[in-house]
């Protein structure tokens, strides 16, 4: 029962790490939004790489690695409840997109043009703030009364495999780090931590 134990410390862990991420990443977007008239480009560009960023670690969580192939195909309700949160993802995922391909035309940038992407940003978090809130209210109490305590222990070895290779080699590519975008040559990411 330990393993069961610390696999839930990890994951409320790593809930409550992403959680604060999030919070302080639609405060951003919120200030941008609110300053829009003295806004330029290159503040929409840092904003996107922060989404970009914060997008890449949230899809490499051990609840989305671990917790939920481990829970997929166990029963009708785990897998409805697996396909609403992907769904969640999915809809980030398209405004995600969405945003960088409308930042991408930035010479036809306008003020009204960059509402809708403020706007875009918002909708992002907001389909991630859903998704998460849905994995602590009802993926993770389901996960604790389907899952058996090999399952569990498997799981646990799997967090522990992860967290022994060292931090930040699971996020690491994402926090901290340069990444490129296919519709910009260089984009420079801030650390959310």
């Amino acid at each position: 029962m330990l393993t069961a134990t610390y696999a839930t410390i990890a994951i409320a862990t790593e809930q409550d790490k992403t959680r604060n991420m999030l919070c302080r990443l639609q405060q951003y977007v919120e200030t941008a939004w609110k300053s829009l008239h003295n806004l330029d480009l290159a503040f929409l560009d840092t904003a996107f790489g922060k989404l970009t960023q914060f997008d890449r670690y949230f899809r490499s969580r051990k609840i989305d690695l671990y917790l939920i192939p481990t829970l997929q195909g166990v029963n009708r309700e785990a897998d409805i409840i697996i396909t609403e949160i992907a769904g969640s993802s999915s809809k980030a995922g398209s405004v995600l997109r969405s945003v960088g391909e409308q930042l991408g035309s930035v010479f036809e940038f306008r003020s009204a043009k960059a509402n809708e992407l403020f706007h875009s940003m918002y909708m992002y978090c907001r389909h991630v703030s859903v998704r998460i809130e849905r994995e602590e209210k009802e993926l993770l109490p389901l996960s604790r009364r389907l899952l058996s305590v090999d399952q569990w222990f498997s799981i646990a070895a799997q967090f522990l495999a992860d967290d022994a290779t060292g931090p930040g080699n699971r996020h690491g590519h994402a926090i901290g780090s340069s990444s490129s975008s296919s519709s910009r040559s260089s984009r420079s990411t801030i650390n959310l931590h």
